[in-house]
């Protein structure tokens, strides 16, 4: 069966409408706009002389580009670095007419984005308003001391008026039960800056408890440096690494001993 002239004017409209799509989101950067254009051309689009006659090969990519156009004018934005006042990096985000977000007024004026050094230096506890334990000269060196003393640690509150929290809609592999629905946790720890974005799960309240335990596993490798519950599973394996090794070397040294009393006993 033969591609009908109706198939091939719905692919060439389908076509127009991404790149009418691409031109929009990526207003202003040429760069990239031929760069995708490109890719679309070349790659994801394209189909060689044999299967430019499948029907069902031309249709899997006519909706394959009406999906990409789609996705473009919804859920990606184009973002343009800048400074604030205080000379720190920021981003700008442009959004469109046909830009989806949450209902939570927190995205429609999303706050200034952290740079990445920025962001490092606050994951490392600099420039914080929350007291910051340092590193003390007595800390445990072996397992079960720092066991011992992540058992008494004082964990951190994570109290709800700290929080700023915004649902977005997912995105990636799940279906519509992902990809049309504002299922992707964003919390702020506004006392110390801390973000996470959680999008485990398909349900809504189980991806919140993931995003605020997430969010207490940071503030407590902030306060008790040494002692969270990461920084004990490492302590754990590398304790296990050592007995094995200790045990390897015990293991060969009286292999050692037997073979050299059997080559006592044949002199």
């Amino acid at each position: 069966m033969s591609v009908t002239p109706a198939l091939k004017a719905g692919a060439r409209s389908a076509y127009r409408d991404l790149l009418r799509a691409s031109a929009s989101t990526f207003y202003g950067d040429a760069l990239i706009q031929r760069a995708f254009r490109h890719k679309m051309r070349t790659e994801t689009l394209c189909l060689d002389s044999s299967a430019s006659h499948d029907v069902k090969l031309v249709e899997e990519k006519i909706q394959l580009a009406r999906e990409l156009a789609t996705m473009l004018r919804r859920n990606v934005v184009q973002a343009r670095r800048t400074q604030t006042q205080d000379g720190d990096d920021a981003w700008n985000l442009r959004f469109t007419k046909d830009t989806e977000l949450g209902e939570n007024e927190s995205i429609k004026n999303p706050p200034p984005m952290p740079s990445s050094r920025r962001a490092r230096r606050l994951e490392k506890g600099e420039q914080s308003t929350e007291p910051v334990a340092q590193l003390s000269a007595n800390m445990p060196r072996n397992f079960s001391a720092l066991k011992r003393a992540h058992q008494e640690r004082k964990i951190p509150e994570l109290r709800e008026e700290d929080l700023e929290e915004s649902f977005v809609r997912g995105s990636g592999p799940g279906g519509q039960s992902i990809n049309k629905t504002e299922n992707n946790v964003q919390l702020l720890h506004k006392p110390t800056g801390f973000r996470v974005a959680c999008q485990e799960t398909r349900s809504l309240q189980t991806n919140r408890m993931f995003a605020r335990r997430w969010l207490l596993e940071k503030l407590d490798k902030l306060h008790n440096p040494g002692l969270s519950k990461g920084e004990l599973q490492r302590a754990k394996q590398q304790e296990r690494e050592r007995q094995r090794r200790k045990k390897s070397k015990r293991k060969a040294r009286a292999q050692a001993q037997e073979k050299d009393c059997l080559e006592a006993q044949e002199k």
